[in-house]
């Protein structure tokens, strides 16, 4: 399993964490077009905030078998 991002819950908001080996190679466009997409997301889950049960509110991994799998926390 690859761990690629997660978002976490903090005091008033919501942190992007991308993986540090992903985040090293990553080119400036591709960041930049990935800011947009990271900002939505984060708003979005920050109306769900409330059910979720850890404070990683969704995940994204590279599983063995080669699928994506993106997990909501317990609760939604």
């Amino acid at each position: 399993m690859i761990f690629l991002y997660r978002f976490d819950l903090k005091d008033k908001g919501i942190d992007f964490v991308l993986n540090e080996k992903i985040a090293a190679d990553m080119l400036p466009y591709y960041e930049e077009m990935l800011r947009p997409l990271v900002a939505s997301l984060a708003k979005n889950l920050s109306f769900y905030r409330a059910f979720s049960k850890h404070p990683t509110i969704l995940t994204g991994k590279i599983l063995d078998n080669n699928e994506l799998e993106i997990m909501l926390s317990e609760g939604l």
